[in-house]
């Protein structure tokens, strides 16, 4: 985002925004996956006081 805001033509911003996009996306995903990973805590309808 940074580049694409020092960008000197309306094309090299275009190019350096989708990039940022790209990134952004990857690291959606990434999170998706690591929260899937983590086990979730597992619930037991017993009382165990």
């Amino acid at each position: 985002m940074r580049l694409a805001a020092k960008a000197d033509s309306p094309a090299e911003k275009e190019v350096y925004l989708q990039i940022a996009e790209g990134w952004r996306r990857l690291a959606a995903e990434a999170l998706r996956n690591q929260l899937q990973a983590v086990p979730s805590e597992r619930r037991s309808f017993r009382d165990d006081r």
